[in-house]
């Protein structure tokens, strides 16, 4: 290494002991503060590199909470869709129209249950959805309200659409009539033993 520097500080040397004082401060001024130029622009570019580097980090950790977000929210919907489907096969076997009857006797509505009528059936992909009309008449607002919470609060897969209620008798003795269109569900699964007989 000394081989080459110590001709070029001799080289040095000698240029600047031919400079008049005034000429050598000078040169030595410009020298420094060419110096100190290559510092700031190696500074200015090592912390603006720093900065994009942050900035690439802050990015994918972002990318990262999200991602660990949407895995989160992908397992808590798995463990929902095979808890949805379990109810599903466990009253998959209950006619609705047995446990619509069997809620309007629990809460004693059972004469005033007029009719359970199927009004169609629709099958998107292995989920069949069956509608009913449910008609009760003449019942107190007490009979209705625990009516529907029997049938909603068992674990029957449905949902209530529609309800239209009408009143009837005098003031202070009113009672109600009430028509519902409810929705259920049931996992279609007929394929499945064809499917398998068919691996075999």
């Amino acid at each position: 290494m000394n081989v080459f520097v110590e001709p070029l500080r001799a080289r040095f040397g000698g240029l600047v002991a031919d400079m008049s004082p005034r000429d050598r401060a000078l040169f030595l001024g410009l020298v420094l503060f060419a110096y100190l130029g290559v510092l700031g622009v190696a500074a200015w570019g090592g912390n603006a590199l720093l900065r994009d580097v942050q900035s690439r980090i802050a990015t994918k950790q972002a990318a990262l909470t999200r991602l660990e977000a949407m895995e989160g929210e992908y397992v808590a919907n798995s463990a929902k869709v095979v808890e949805i489907e379990a109810s599903m096969r466990a009253n998959g076997k209950q006619d609705f129209t047995a446990y619509a009857e069997k809620a309007a006797q629990k809460t004693g509505v059972a004469t005033n249950l007029k009719a359970v009528r199927e009004k169609g059936s629709t099958t998107e992909g292995n989920l069949i959805e069956k509608t009913y009309t449910v008609d009760l008449e003449k019942v107190t607002l007490g009979q209705l309200t625990d009516f529907l919470f029997e049938v909603e609060a068992n674990g029957y897969p449905l949902r209530v659409r529609t309800a239209r209620l009408k009143t009837s008798g005098p003031a202070g003795q009113r009672l109600l009539g009430a028509s519902f269109e409810v929705a259920t569900y049931k996992l279609d699964e007929s394929e499945a033993p064809a499917a398998e007989g068919g691996a075999n």
